[in-house]
Formats: C-alpha cells, structure tokens, sequence
C-alpha cells in the first residue's frame, strides 16, 4: 500500500481561511478532548446541527488531508458525538496543530 504524506493539500491561504471557518466551528463545539496514540478523540453535543457541521468538516477535511481516518459515533437518543481523528505517524503533531484547542 502507498504512503501516505502527512501534508495537507490547501495553499496557506486557503488553510488560514479553513482555520477561521469550519475548523474553528468544530472547535467551539468540542465538549472534551482526548489524546490517542495516533491522534485525539473529541466529544461533541449530538443534536443535529452539530452533527451536520462535523460531517460537513470530514468531508472537506478528507478531500485535503487523506492521510486522517476518522470514526464517529453517535450515541442513543441524540447524546454526545465522539469522533476519532488519528493517522499514520506525524497525523498527531498535525492534529494538534490544527484540530486541538490551544
């Protein structure tokens, strides 16, 4: 199976406006987040507007960035979102850099 790089596919300018956009949504939703060997969980609320918003972030995200896998599990009656972001070694510096809340 090819390698593959741990670089994201947007110009910087382009990456800086997914930052202040989409990225810094997500982030404001995140109700914890948790550090994975290979990359972090993040627990969201479950209502449907969030959920739409985090399918709307990995469909864009996986367009740039095809090295993340992401897992998402909704929980019974509209509970938390957990989402699992991980990748081969190097995803997780990159994660931190622009998935993690600083």
């Amino acid at each position: 199976m090819e390698e593959i790089p741990i670089a994201c596919g947007l110009s910087d300018e382009e990456l800086r406006i997914r930052e202040t956009t989409l990225l810094e949504r997500f982030k404001s939703h995140v109700i914890a987040t948790r550090e994975l060997a290979d990359g972090y969980s993040f627990e969201l609320h479950g209502d449907r507007e969030v959920l739409a918003m985090v399918a709307e972030m990995m469909a864009a995200e996986r367009e740039c960035c095809p090295f993340l896998r992401f897992q998402l599990t909704a929980e019974p009656r509209m509970g938390a979102l957990q989402l699992f972001v991980t990748g081969p070694f190097g995803a997780k510096a990159f994660l931190k850099a622009h998935f993690v809340e600083s």
